[in-house]
């Protein structure tokens, strides 16, 4: 099997692909985006670490 990630600005993706390439489980998280002030965008990296970190327990949870 295989482990895929994905971090965007929304949220973390995981896959997990069997080594036939046939995909067994999705999971998601979600991102907090926040606005200190006009035009500005802003994430914490730790929710990053976080989110990927609770998506692939839910793989693991699954499978």
């Amino acid at each position: 099997m295989y482990l895929g990630l994905d971090i965007g600005t929304s949220g973390v993706k995981a896959v997990l692909v069997s080594e036939a390439g046939a995909i067994v489980a999705t999971a998601t998280r979600e991102l907090a985006l926040s606005h200190p002030a006009p035009l500005w965008s802003e994430q914490d990296p730790d929710s990053w670490v976080d989110a990927a970190i609770g998506a692939v327990d839910d793989l693991a949870a699954r499978h």
